[in-house]
């Protein structure tokens, strides 16, 4: 055969087989070079074996880890501790204390407190409670993403939720909440509304208030009918009054 460059070689058109020869140059150990052959499960069996999320790498809170870009694990996540199951509605509570007290909402002022799931989950709606039916009342669900500490961008904005009438509220959306994620949830509204309140103490505190009861939320005037897309400053409170219970529904 006469000499060919490799680029002129007919090609093989198939993946390497183990029974295939490769010609190489082995270093003879005294500056030169000889010629020999390996197979191609000579070669294949150097080779790192193909990466299978769940087989031979781990995942995280069932979530794999193959692909690009950064995965976040957060610290202190302790809400919906176990796998969520369909169906189910979950909420920032660490007891079973229940959210039967209620609290007039103060209108035109944004209230949020921190979320932060311990596994992924997808929601098929987010829900209140009306305590009290208030006519006229219209309230908004909101959810806001986190940066150092403070809520920052707005992520959920529900549509008006009627409280002419008391009852459960129910916002329809998808959107999903990643694990170790810090997430901001409240509500605001246009009347002084009673809506049920979650208990403090089952609450992340997200400061000191002088040795006696931890700061748990964070509030901010808005008029109500558009919340903005960047919240801006906000103020630490300690009032349940603040403390919506918001119930998130998976999917």
């Amino acid at each position: 055969m006469a000499n060919k460059k490799i680029s002129q070689l007919t090609a093989k058109g198939a993946a390497l087989a183990a029974t295939d020869l490769v010609e190489i140059a082995e270093d003879n150990g005294a500056g030169g070079y000889v010629t020999k052959s390996v197979t191609g499960a000579n070669i294949k069996s150097g080779l790192q074996a193909t990466l299978v999320s769940g087989t031979n790498i781990k995942t995280i809170n069932s979530n794999t880890i193959l692909g690009s870009g950064d995965l976040v694990v957060g610290g202190g996540g302790v809400h919906i501790l176990t796998k969520p199951v369909s169906g189910r509605s979950y909420s920032v509570r660490t007891s079973a204390v229940t959210a039967n007290n209620s609290s007039p909402i103060n209108p035109n002022n944004i209230a949020l407190y921190p979320f932060v799931p311990a596994n992924t989950i997808t929601i098929s709606n987010l829900q209140l409670n009306v305590a009290g039916a208030t006519v006229g009342g219209l309230i908004r669900i909101l959810v806001y993403s986190d940066l150092n500490g403070v809520p920052s961008s707005k992520l959920i904005e529900s549509t008006n939720l009627d409280a002419s009438t008391s009852g459960v509220k129910t916002f329809t959306t998808s959107y999903t909440f990643t694990a170790g994620t810090v997430y901001w949830l409240g509500c605001y509204s246009n009347l002084s509304i009673p809506l049920s309140v979650l208990d403090a103490a089952q609450m992340t505190p997200i400061s000191t208030n002088n040795f006696g009861t931890a700061y748990s939320n964070v509030f901010a005037a808005t008029t109500f009918l558009l919340a903005p897309s960047t919240l801006g400053t906000v103020t630490l409170s300690s009032s349940s009054a603040n403390l919506f219970a918001i119930n998130l529904t998976a999917v």
